[in-house]
């Protein structure tokens, strides 16, 4: 890898070279870990019973973030240790070799498990290890900012995964349609990995030690940031549904249209949901750092309670009803997850943002570790509309108390 390195407390421009890089090898990462919407059609192409496939896309989905969620701890000290960009690239190869482990499946057994658990391995890593190197690496004031432009390249990321697989899986996909599927996310992700190899490492101090759940947890007490973690665990069950269970929705809710197609259908949704996000979020970069990040941050989420409430007014004879939750989803994840991210990492120093950063990743996988399963079960016993209202009611909770304790500021 390049020897060049860059200090992490060292001022300057916040658009320089690394950052360009980064942005670039996370959009070319994010497609292929999108392409995952899809998944639920794996599912069911190896599980004949669409109820049971539903339960099994539960328990699967939920058991890959366990991995992830109980090996954070680690990953946020292996990378205060050695380093964002090394662990960055150990993380695309765990993604990569969980991906293309499914070429070799061929029911719904124990392997399955364990791809899609290599795989959330993988995924936590990159993502722990690119918040981090954006954190430490771009000026303190425009720290949201940063964020925020990255979050950028993940937003497009919502548009081509989604559309490719669309366009590879179709509605009845083959099995030769699944190994195409398979190879184009695989063939991104090295081409993401051969970007980053030139990418300036971070310099600065390096914390050493064990690698202990004892230090994870002594960390974390000394610089806990506060209820704002709760936040994240709200945010985290909203991107269920857009990550994992919108293409069973719209696929058992029959919202088809001689226009559209089931398939252009989904895809219209994912250009609305992120092509606002990166309108929104471009629109107002420095609001966060300029009038506060909470007042951003409470925008994003009554956006985003809306837009769960509204996808239940989504019928077969209602489709245009779908740009409603589109823009509205769109609009809180692009005035949430900045604010959200930043107001968490705030408290602890640049020596210990990876754990800071596993913390926050932490919460989030907590919705789909403790979510998933619950959320399947709703579908199945009351239906998808009393999921969603589900959803809008927790996260209204949640982030009420947030505001409560830390008002808008």
């Amino acid at each position: 890898m390049s020897t060049t390195t860059i200090s992490p407390t060292t001022p300057g421009k916040l658009y320089d070279r690394s950052f360009a890089l980064a942005f670039i090898c996370n959009l070319l990462f994010v497609p292929a870990n999108t392409l995952l919407v899809h998944y639920a059609q794996w599912i069911e192409y190896l599980q004949a019973d669409p109820d049971r496939a539903l339960i099994d896309l539960g328990y699967i989905t939920s058991s890959g973030v366990i991995i992830s969620f109980l090996a954070r701890p680690w990953l946020g000290q292996m990378v205060n240790r050695f380093g964002s960009k090394n662990m960055w690239m150990t993380g695309y190869v765990f993604f990569l070799a969980g991906f293309l482990s499914n070429l070799f499946i061929t029911d719904v057994n124990a392997w399955l498990y364990i791809s899609r658990g290599i795989i959330c391995l993988g995924v936590a890593c990159v993502f722990t290890s690119s918040i981090t190197y954006i954190t430490v690496t771009t000026p303190v004031d425009r720290r949201t900012e940063a964020i925020g432009i990255l979050g950028i390249s993940g937003f497009l990321g919502f548009v081509i995964g989604p559309l490719l697989g669309d366009y590879i899986l179709g509605n009845q996909p083959t099995a030769y349609d699944f190994q195409l599927f398979f190879w184009t996310g695989s063939g991104s992700i090295l081409t993401s990995m051969a970007i980053l190899f030139f990418m300036p490492a971070t310099g600065g101090n390096r914390v050493k030690g064990t690698l202990s759940l004892r230090r994870f947890l002594t960390t974390v007490k000394k610089y806990w940031p506060g209820s704002i973690v709760y936040v994240n665990a709200a945010f985290g069950l909203c991107m269920t549904v857009p990550l994992h269970l919108l293409k069973k929705f719209i696929l058992d809710e029959s919202l088809t249209a001689p226009v559209f197609g089931t398939v252009g259908f989904i895809t219209i949704f994912y250009v609305i949901y992120a092509g606002w996000g990166i309108t929104i979020r471009l629109l107002v970069k420095s609001a966060p750092d300029r009038i506060g990040r909470r007042k951003v941050l409470l925008v994003g989420i009554v956006a985003m309670v809306v837009g769960y409430i509204s996808f239940c007014f989504i019928t077969p004879v209602r489709l245009w009803a779908l740009i409603i939750p589109a823009f509205c989803c769109g609009t809180g994840h692009g005035l949430t997850y900045h604010c959200m991210t930043s107001l968490t990492l705030e408290s602890f120093p640049a020596k210990h943002r990876g754990t800071g950063t596993a913390l926050a990743m932490m919460a989030f996988d907590c919705s789909a570790v403790v979510g998933m399963p619950i959320i399947a079960w709703i579908v199945v016993v009351a239906g998808y509309n009393a999921m969603f209202l589900g959803i809008a009611a927790t996260v209204t909770v949640v982030s009420g108390i947030f505001f409560y304790q830390h008002g808008v500021r």
